[in-house]
């Protein structure tokens, strides 16, 4: 009790930044479900992991389908729904993992602040975590039946243990680090080419002491992640005839990327359905034939095609796309499930703005409901929050340039960043990006804070 009582003591802020985020959570889910019902945790890809569910109970069966002939996929990765059948076995319900989910997810919150401070000054790596814990499609986001729930939580603890290494360059934290950043590509294969960021610096570091520990560590590394990774890795071998972790890859590929790139040329129209279209490629009317291993790779091998003969212009959309993806947002939709005010307020007064058109802007904010003018209100949320990050980005160069921690932050940035840039769900891809933005622009804002408190004292 006392050893309990002493950790409590000595952990008050990240006890604290646990309870609020968790308060926030409870309080957005109640809303939610007041509006709306539970069932508004299970909608979208939370359709597709309680299908996985129910297969492995009564077929024994890794398949998304809902009828026969119930084929095996990979289209999901096997930790989060085996996360949500544990649940179900014991409740008989998939309710409780909105709710213990919602628990999993608090936990980022105190990690964002162990990373932060284990680079930065406490004062600034707490900021961090409080922006991180109220940011809102953050807490909107906890109690949805989707894989976010544990993938952030496990990826930042990989995060976290991976700064231990390097500050201590202690081996034990880097093979602990391989194996968590393992079970969050089974999570989500986002993260699965992270690990190219670990070994780089890991290289780097170990490279100081000889070019055989380097080598070494980097090699051990690389094998404790495939180790994790393995299982499941086989299984699609075995059965679906593939080493893909996840056919969902060359699905976005087509889907995000092609058909973003089409669009961008004006070989597509803005309003068409990219679904549909590779589906008539693949002479199918199921969204679920598409997700297979085999058609996947077919939409991905049309999409490559497309992009290597219009690189440049496919880069210059990326590049184009990488300033609205920093400072937009999906609030827009919080408000339309909680039925709070206009949830298209910002696209308006965003069409009024850029007509020049003050006066009719003025007239929009005057006459909105409360919901849609703080909804107005959070439109500057984002891009607050990305100009104070560069000018923290710009202080950490002047002060953190020689720690690989500091570079660590900034390639977790670029790593998501080429991945999601151009992607269209804003706010959900750059959830993994939150965090180091979040302590640069708590870094920035105590720059900013400094400047002119030394410029009044003047």
């Amino acid at each position: 009790m006392k050893f309990i009582n002493q950790f409590c003591k000595n952990h008050k802020k990240e006890f604290f930044l646990f309870s609020l985020m968790l308060f926030l959570e409870l309080a957005m889910i109640f809303a939610l479900s007041q509006k709306n019902g539970l069932n508004i945790f299970s909608r979208n890809d939370a359709n597709e992991f309680q299908s996985i569910v129910k297969n492995l109970i009564s077929r024994q069966t890794f398949s998304l389908d809902s009828e026969p002939p119930f084929y095996p996929t990979n289209f999901r990765t096997p930790i989060y729904p085996f996360w949500l059948l544990i649940i179900y076995l014991i409740f008989n319900s998939f309710k409780p993992a909105i709710f213990i989910g919602a628990v999993i997810f608090a936990l980022s919150a105190p990690l964002v602040y162990l990373i932060a401070k284990e680079i930065f000054p406490e004062k600034i790596s707490f900021v961090a975590a409080i922006l991180f814990a109220i940011e809102p499609w953050t807490i909107f986001q906890s109690g949805f039946l989707v894989a976010e729930q544990i993938f952030m939580p496990i990826f930042l603890l990989s995060a976290y243990l991976f700064c231990r290494y390097l500050k201590f360059n202690n081996p034990f934290y880097l093979y602990y680090t391989s194996f968590s950043l393992g079970f969050t590509a089974l999570i989500r294969p986002i993260a699965l080419f992270f690990i190219s960021v670990f070994l780089f610096l890991t290289f780097l570091l170990e490279l100081k002491t000889s070019a055989k520990s380097a080598f070494k560590y980097s090699a051990l590394s690389l094998l404790v992640f495939i180790i994790v990774l393995s299982p499941w890795l086989v299984r699609n071998k075995i059965v679906l005839d593939t080493w893909q972790i996840s056919s969902i890859s060359n699905v976005n590929l087509y889907i995000e990327n092609y058909a973003m790139l089409e669009k961008y040329l004006g070989k597509m129209k803005p309003d068409e359905d990219i679904n549909e279209v590779g589906r008539i490629l693949l002479g199918t009317k199921s969204y679920g034939e598409a997700q297979r291993a085999g058609n996947a790779q077919i939409l991905a091998n049309v999409a490559l095609k497309e992009i290597k003969a219009n690189f440049s212009s496919y880069l210059k959309m990326h590049f184009k796309a990488l300033p609205l993806f920093l400072v937009r947002n999906s609030y827009g939709n919080i408000f339309l499930d909680l039925g709070a005010g206009d949830s298209n307020i910002q696209s308006k007064l965003a069409g009024f703005l850029s007509e020049k058109d003050l006066s009719g802007a003025l007239n929009l904010i005057k006459n909105a409901s409360l919901g849609a003018k703080i909804l107005i209100f959070l439109l500057f949320f984002w891009p607050i929050v990305i100009f104070c990050a560069i000018i923290g980005l710009f202080a950490g160069f002047k002060n953190y340039y020689k720690s690989p921690l500091f570079w660590f932050l900034i390639l977790w940035i670029l790593y998501f960043l080429a991945l999601t840039g151009n992607l269209r769900d804003i706010s959900r891809y750059k959830l993994t990006i939150n965090a180091p933005l979040f302590m640069l622009a708590a870094l920035g804002l105590f720059k900013v804070y400094k400047y002119f408190f030394k410029a009044y004292n003047n």
